[in-house]
Protein backbone atom coordinates (compact mmCIF):
# COMPACT_ATOMS: atom_id res chain seq x y z
CA UNK A 1 0.00 0.00 0.00
CA UNK A 2 1.51 3.75 -0.70
CA UNK A 3 1.43 6.33 1.46
CA UNK A 4 -0.92 8.35 -0.18
CA UNK A 5 -3.32 5.14 -0.29
CA UNK A 6 -2.30 5.26 3.70
CA UNK A 7 -2.89 8.66 4.74
CA UNK A 8 -6.44 8.35 2.82
CA UNK A 9 -7.82 5.78 5.37
CA UNK A 10 -5.70 6.72 8.15
CA UNK A 11 -6.46 10.94 8.31
CA UNK A 12 -10.06 10.77 8.69
CA UNK A 13 -9.68 8.39 11.62
CA UNK A 14 -6.70 10.51 13.51
CA UNK A 15 -9.26 13.35 12.48
CA UNK A 16 -11.83 12.18 14.51
CA UNK A 17 -9.89 11.02 17.42
CA UNK A 18 -8.58 14.82 17.61
CA UNK A 19 -11.88 16.11 18.52
CA UNK A 20 -13.00 13.39 20.95
CA UNK A 21 -12.76 12.79 24.08
CA UNK A 22 -10.10 10.01 23.57
CA UNK A 23 -7.97 13.05 21.91
CA UNK A 24 -5.20 11.81 24.87
CA UNK A 25 -4.58 8.99 22.89
CA UNK A 26 -2.61 10.73 20.47
CA UNK A 27 -2.41 14.56 21.39
CA UNK A 28 0.77 14.63 23.43
CA UNK A 29 2.41 14.24 19.60
CA UNK A 30 -0.13 14.76 16.70
CA UNK A 31 -2.70 17.65 16.26
CA UNK A 32 -5.33 18.93 13.35
CA UNK A 33 -4.60 21.69 11.32
CA UNK A 34 -7.42 23.52 9.79
CA UNK A 35 -6.49 24.84 6.41
CA UNK A 36 -8.24 26.71 3.49
CA UNK A 37 -7.56 26.24 -0.12
CA UNK A 38 -6.66 29.79 -1.51
CA UNK A 39 -8.73 28.51 -4.65
CA UNK A 40 -10.63 25.96 -4.06
CA UNK A 41 -11.97 28.16 -0.13
CA UNK A 42 -12.50 24.20 1.17
CA UNK A 43 -11.60 23.73 4.14
CA UNK A 44 -8.81 20.57 4.86
CA UNK A 45 -8.01 19.29 8.32
CA UNK A 46 -4.60 17.81 8.26
CA UNK A 47 -3.15 16.08 11.20
CA UNK A 48 0.40 16.53 11.82
CA UNK A 49 3.03 15.27 14.36
CA UNK A 50 3.83 19.11 16.83
CA UNK A 51 6.08 20.12 19.30
CA UNK A 52 5.77 22.60 21.80
CA UNK A 53 8.53 25.95 21.68
CA UNK A 54 8.89 29.24 23.54
CA UNK A 55 4.84 29.30 23.52
CA UNK A 56 4.55 28.34 19.84
CA UNK A 57 3.55 24.98 18.28
CA UNK A 58 5.90 23.75 15.68
CA UNK A 59 5.42 21.25 12.65
CA UNK A 60 6.89 20.38 9.42
CA UNK A 61 6.45 19.05 6.62
CA UNK A 62 7.89 18.34 3.26
CA UNK A 63 8.64 21.22 0.90
CA UNK A 64 7.54 18.80 -2.04
CA UNK A 65 3.64 18.81 -0.40
CA UNK A 66 0.97 21.52 -1.43
CA UNK A 67 -1.11 21.94 1.32
CA UNK A 68 1.30 23.95 3.31
CA UNK A 69 0.95 26.46 0.32
CA UNK A 70 -2.34 27.77 1.42
CA UNK A 71 -1.06 28.97 4.92
CA UNK A 72 0.19 32.73 5.18
CA UNK A 73 -0.11 35.67 7.71
CA UNK A 74 -3.01 37.25 6.34
CA UNK A 75 -4.96 33.78 6.56
CA UNK A 76 -6.35 32.95 9.85
CA UNK A 77 -5.77 28.84 11.22
CA UNK A 78 -7.56 26.33 13.72
CA UNK A 79 -6.19 23.53 15.35
CA UNK A 80 -7.86 20.87 17.16
CA UNK A 81 -4.88 20.35 19.95
CA UNK A 82 -5.30 18.67 22.96
CA UNK A 83 -9.20 18.07 22.79
CA UNK A 84 -9.21 22.13 22.16
CA UNK A 85 -10.09 23.81 19.03
CA UNK A 86 -8.05 27.20 18.74
CA UNK A 87 -7.37 30.18 16.66
CA UNK A 88 -3.57 30.46 15.61
CA UNK A 89 -1.65 33.12 14.05
CA UNK A 90 0.88 31.23 11.09
CA UNK A 91 4.37 32.03 10.16
CA UNK A 92 5.66 29.70 7.55
CA UNK A 93 9.72 29.15 7.21
CA UNK A 94 10.56 27.48 3.85
CA UNK A 95 14.26 29.38 3.12
CA UNK A 96 15.54 28.98 6.62
CA UNK A 97 17.96 26.59 6.56
CA UNK A 98 19.22 27.01 10.28
CA UNK A 99 15.73 27.86 11.15
CA UNK A 100 14.59 24.65 9.98
CA UNK A 101 17.45 22.28 11.17
CA UNK A 102 16.99 23.25 14.71
CA UNK A 103 13.27 22.75 14.50
CA UNK A 104 14.07 19.23 13.32
CA UNK A 105 16.54 18.60 16.34
CA UNK A 106 13.93 19.24 18.37
CA UNK A 107 11.63 16.89 16.86
CA UNK A 108 14.57 14.35 16.09
CA UNK A 109 15.43 14.63 20.21
CA UNK A 110 11.65 14.14 21.42
CA UNK A 111 11.06 11.15 18.75
CA UNK A 112 13.22 8.52 17.00
CA UNK A 113 10.48 8.09 14.79
CA UNK A 114 10.82 11.84 13.76
CA UNK A 115 14.46 11.30 13.26
CA UNK A 116 13.77 7.83 10.99
CA UNK A 117 11.75 9.35 8.99
CA UNK A 118 13.94 12.70 8.51
CA UNK A 119 16.60 10.43 8.06
CA UNK A 120 18.27 12.01 10.58
CA UNK A 121 21.01 9.75 12.66
CA UNK A 122 22.41 10.42 16.13
CA UNK A 123 26.21 10.94 17.06
CA UNK A 124 27.55 8.90 19.88
CA UNK A 125 26.24 11.58 22.52
CA UNK A 126 22.91 10.79 21.70
CA UNK A 127 22.44 14.04 19.67
CA UNK A 128 21.56 14.46 16.18
CA UNK A 129 23.82 14.89 14.07
CA UNK A 130 24.13 17.85 12.28
CA UNK A 131 24.73 17.23 8.56
CA UNK A 132 21.87 14.99 8.61
CA UNK A 133 19.85 17.86 10.41
CA UNK A 134 21.08 20.34 7.39
CA UNK A 135 20.59 17.55 4.90
CA UNK A 136 17.28 17.02 6.11
CA UNK A 137 16.01 20.92 6.49
CA UNK A 138 16.86 21.75 2.50
CA UNK A 139 13.78 19.22 2.11
CA UNK A 140 11.66 20.39 5.03
CA UNK A 141 9.37 23.53 5.85
CA UNK A 142 8.70 24.66 9.46
CA UNK A 143 5.14 25.83 10.41
CA UNK A 144 4.86 28.01 13.27
CA UNK A 145 1.63 28.33 14.90
CA UNK A 146 1.10 30.76 17.77
CA UNK A 147 -2.36 30.22 19.50
CA UNK A 148 -4.86 32.82 20.67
Amino acid sequence: MNMNRLFAVVNPLVVSLAGSFAHWFISHQVMVLDVTGRRSGRTYRIPVSYLRSDGDVLCMTSRDGLWWRNLSKDVPVHITIAGSFLAASVTVVSDDDDAIAEALGLFCMRSRISAYFAGVGFDDDGKPRRSDLYRSAQQQVLIRLAPH
